[in-house]
């Protein structure tokens, strides 16, 4: 396991007519109004796409981005992530999942999108996959148990997904796009400094 105490690694689905609906995207941990002074702090696990494909996708967020006429800003390479777990961030929680990183054995994980699409109320223009990668959703459970979940928490579906930017004023239907993705050869847990656009990596766990 790699931890970093030291300076931040960098700032922070709906269905087609006919077709099943994907699972509901996880609810984010609730945040306060943050400040420098009293920034509001929320923990997670991820899976980062590597610096070229981080690249990649920021490219594809652009194209689409002005094809759409979206105005929100776009995250930076850095802050680009899929979420595994969101959590708050307290003492108990923060040793709880330290823990269970490091007790996680596991393979490395595909991840590929070949979808875009707006999520109502969040705002959230993001890339999400057509068949939901499943072998992410077992590596979840897997981590869900590890924390301490039952055999029914861990299984809740969700919708793995990216964020590229935030835009309440615009929403865009479904569309698919030339799949985009790369191996995940480790999961981190992160820090954010919700609303300070930064992230803090605590933890780094190999998947091999």
């Amino acid at each position: 396991m790699r931890t970093n105490q030291g300076p931040p690694s960098g700032p922070e689905q709906f269905g087609l007519p006919g077709f099943d609906e994907p699972p509901a995207p996880p609810k984010p941990v609730k945040a306060s109004r943050a400040t420098p002074d009293a920034p509001h702090l929320s923990l997670f696990f991820a899976l980062r796409p590597t610096a070229e494909v981080a690249e990649r996708i920021i490219e594809l967020a652009g194209r689409l981005r002005g094809e759409h006429g979206l105005t929100g800003k776009l995250l930076t390479p850095e802050r680009l992530h899929v979420t595994l777990r969101a959590m708050v961030d307290d003492a108990a929680q923060l040793d709880a999942a330290m823990r269970a990183g490091a007790s996680l054995v596991h393979g490395g994980l595909d991840v590929s999108f070949d979808r875009a699409i707006s999520f109502p109320g969040s705002g959230a223009f993001v890339l999400r996959s057509s068949d939901n990668l499943p072998a992410f959703g077992a590596f979840r459970r897997h981590l869900n148990l590890a924390m301490g979940d039952t055999e029914a928490q861990a299984a809740r579906s969700a919708t793995p997904h990216m964020t590229l930017l935030y835009d309440r004023k615009h929403s865009i239907a479904e569309q698919v796009i030339d799949p985009v993705g790369w191996h995940a050869s480790e999961f981190v847990l992160v820090r954010s400094h919700v609303g300070l656009s930064r992230h803090e990596t605590l933890g780094a766990w190999p998947l091999s």
